[in-house]
């Protein structure tokens, strides 16, 4: 579980420094799977992957065939990414937001800043 989680982060991190204004959706999700695939060997995601950037990120399970992750990205979009790989039968889950250029503009690291506060409260 542990490697599967750690695989998954780097992933993570690696679509991270990649997301820029003017990709797809889907190209972030497609970095993700490359990045478990080629580095883990994991063959399959835990679930399939939500890639929302901008108001995408409203949408409750967004990222399947219905609503696919199909948007242009822009330069105010935050992305909110619900990604995992599966190795082994050992699933991880890993949902993470930032902004697509890489820097919070004042009113994201506002928001961003009270739900983490809210997240630290809830776990002390």
């Amino acid at each position: 579980m542990r490697y599967t989680n750690w695989i998954s982060s780097m992933a993570h991190v690696e679509v991270m420094r990649a997301c820029r204004p003017g990709m797809m959706e889907y190209q972030l999700e497609s970095l993700f799977q490359h990045h478990t695939y080629t580095h883990g060997g994991c063959r399959h995601m835990s679930y399939t992957c939500i890639c929302a950037c901008g108001p995408s990120a409203n949408i409750l399970h967004y990222g399947h065939a219905g609503r696919p992750n199909s948007r242009l990205l822009a330069e105010t979009d935050m992305a909110l990414l619900d990604m995992g790989a599966e190795y082994h039968c050992y699933a991880s889950d890993i949902t993470c937001s930032f902004p697509v250029t890489g820097f919070f503009s004042d009113d994201q690291k506002s928001i961003y800043q009270a739900v983490l506060n809210a997240q630290i409260a809830v776990i002390d």
